[in-house]
């Protein structure tokens, strides 16, 4: 029997949004993962790693490097960036995300970002095309940028690559400006002996580093404010605390944390979030906490609470009902059979589909579904009838054996003669042998096969 999985609509899902929103009076939902940079939070780290960019780019520096843990806010100033070279110098950009490619395909990224027509796929026709755009484009006072995001996975002939654009120069100019940004390997990268040479072109590098307490504080005021939020108990400065101690002051797990402690706080209609909610997302995403005494909310049911399964109506009900009894159609009733007694040979198993109340067919049960279950039944019911007659057969065959010995040894004691004294004798010798007939176990806890029970005859001479 299936049952079936109660999957709320999208109205449904709406309306669970709209009512979250509405309990804390917010427009949107405050942490949820985005890279506009209207969401862009400024920093003493962010500001300086923009700065950097902003200076290396203007001075035509050529490569620059910006690295930090997962998580950090390196693609949201990625984002930034380009959005401020665009709108505050209308330099031209190309943003690539997708690095583990080879060199050639990483070529034909950049000039389709860059909007430069070819239709080639030689490389070298790749690259005159490249080169004579980032000329005529330094012509216009334009700064191309290459942003790569990701860089760790570049392959050290992309990197190579790379090192070769750089190379592109008018009047020692360099004609296109690469930014690459990743996580820490990415260094390990630029260490290696084969990229040497593209390390020592790098003019500017970069660390981010994670929110501290205060910044973490900051930041989640903001993220409020952003969505619509006066209300600055919302987040006590208790809760605050746990939250920067689960995440480190990661950016991206500071908004996973804050955004299910929310709903936690929402599933029990709560206007402030609580620490234990901190905790139990901890625990849930496995960020190393522990909730307090081993108890805590478990993220498990929030849905469960915020979108309660539905309660069967009346007509619901029936239906479950009448599926239930089509379903119980199909259970194989046993028949009891009427025995033949005394008999030594197998009867014959009648036909089931004559007396079982499922051989005619029934609504929602196929024909061959019919006869399975009929085979399967006669199958069954004449195993069970052989196994009953060879258990009657031990059973008698065992009473013919014992009751044989015991009549030929009274049969020997009436033919002997005896005295007064010898008929004592010969009682006591009845009264002992009875005894020890009836104490002795059957000896049919064996059975038998078939055919050696019929070779040996004990029925035929009881």
């Amino acid at each position: 029997m299936t049952h079936d999985v109660f999957v709320p609509g999208a109205s449904e899902m709406n309306r669970v949004y709209k009512d979250f929103l509405g309990h804390f009076r917010l427009e949107r939902n405050p942490f949820a993962t985005s890279l506009s940079p209207r969401l862009f939070y400024s920093t003493a780290a962010h500001d300086e790693a923009l700065l950097q960019l902003v200076f290396g780019t203007e001075t035509r520096q050529g490569l620059m490097v910006l690295t930090g843990e997962p998580g950090t806010g390196k693609t949201t100033i990625l984002h930034y960036f380009r959005e401020w070279l665009q709108q505050k110098c209308n330099y031209s950009t190309a943003y690539l995300f997708h690095t583990s490619l080879p060199s050639i395909d990483l070529l034909r990224l950049i000039l389709k970002d860059f909007g430069i027509p070819y239709d080639t796929l030689s490389k070298g026709d790749l690259l005159i095309a490249l080169k004579d755009w980032l000329t005529e484009r330094h012509k216009a006072r334009d700064c191309p940028v290459v942003l790569i995001d990701e860089a760790q996975t570049l392959t050290n002939a992309a990197l190579e690559e790379l090192r070769m654009l750089l190379n592109l120069e008018v009047d020692h100019v360099k004609l296109v400006q690469i930014v690459l940004a990743g996580q820490p390997q990415l260094e390990e990268r630029l260490r290696l002996p084969q990229v040497v040479q593209l390390r020592q072109r790098m003019m500017c590098h970069f660390q981010l580093l994670p929110f501290t307490p205060e910044e973490t504080a900051g930041y989640i005021v903001r993220r409020l404010a952003w969505a619509g939020s006066e209300d600055p108990g919302l987040f006590p400065p208790e809760t605050v605390r746990e939250i920067f101690k689960y995440s480190k002051g990661v950016p991206r797990v500071v908004n996973l944390i804050c955004e299910h402690a929310l709903l936690s706080c929402f599933a029990d209609r709560r206007n402030s979030v609580d620490f234990n909610d901190v905790m139990a997302v901890a625990q849930d995403f496995e960020l190393g906490g522990e909730t307090r005494n081993g108890k805590g909310l478990s993220l498990s049911n929030i849905f469960c609470r915020l979108i309660p399964f539905p309660e069967l109506s009346a007509e619901d009900v029936e239906a479950k009902s009448k599926q239930a009894k089509e379903e119980a159609a199909t259970t194989v009733t046993m028949v009891p059979i009427e025995l033949e007694k005394e008999s030594t040979t197998l009867p014959v198993v009648p036909d089931f589909a004559a007396v079982d109340p499922i051989s005619a067919p029934s609504a929602g049960v196929s024909a061959s579904r019919q006869e399975s279950i009929i085979s399967k039944t006669n199958s069954v019911a004449s195993q069970l009838c052989s196994h009953f007659l060879l258990y009657r057969r031990a059973v008698v065959s065992s009473f013919a054996r014992d009751g044989r010995h015991f009549v030929e040894q009274c049969m020997e004691w009436l033919s002997k003669p005896m005295g007064m004294a010898g008929v004592e004798a010969a009682l006591h010798r009845v009264a002992r042998s009875l005894r020890s007939w009836l104490l002795r176990p059957m000896r049919s806890t064996t059975v038998l096969p078939h055919r050696q029970r019929e070779s040996s005859g004990h029925l035929k001479d009881f």
